[in-house]
């Protein structure tokens, strides 16, 4: 298996070359892994949803913008109400991968998780990659956490961005 990295790409980084745009990219992955959507910006996207039956469906967002179109094995379904975080009132099947929504969502520019996001990436920037913990007589000095290490209270700025799991 080939690694995730090219031994070019690892050279590159390595000697500075393109890090700040390759930390910027890792600390907003993790972000958006944290809360299990691409949160911002606003884009179009066609998702595909297992059905559970039931008479509400969530969509993987919290800010709905449009929902453009939805479909029930491949049949287009008109007037599905629907709300701006993401929850669809309709008739759903109880079968798998059997809905699909085209919607526009996400956040324009929210500035607290742009604020993550710099914090993030800057902490990363400005440590050393591969670092070790030193410590020299009584000063004792940390190695890196990485960009993708977020903090407590950065954690509860993404707390309110972050998705619910379904089962």
């Amino acid at each position: 298996m080939d690694p995730l990295i090219s031994p070019e790409q690892f050279t590159a980084l390595m000697a500075g070359t393109g890090l700040e745009e390759w930390r910027l990219n890792v600390a907003s992955a993790a972000i958006r892994s944290y809360c299990g959507w691409h949160v911002a910006p606003v884009l179009e996207e066609t998702v595909t949803l297992d059905g559970n039956g039931g008479t509400v469906l969530m969509l993987p967002t919290l800010r709905l913008v449009s929902l453009d179109e939805v479909r029930v094995h491949g049949e287009v379904v008109g007037d599905v109400e629907w709300s701006h975080m993401g929850a669809l009132r309709g008739r759903w099947p109880n079968r798998w991968r059997s809905i699909q929504v085209r919607m526009h969502h996400g956040f324009e520019a929210p500035a607290d998780l742009l604020g993550v996001v710099l914090e993030a990436a800057a902490r990363a920037v400005n440590s050393e990659l591969g670092g070790q913990a030193e410590t020299i007589g009584p000063f004792s000095f940390s190695a890196s956490e990485g960009s993708t290490a977020l903090f407590d209270h950065e954690l509860r700025v993404l707390d309110r961005y972050r998705l619910e799991r379904q089962a």
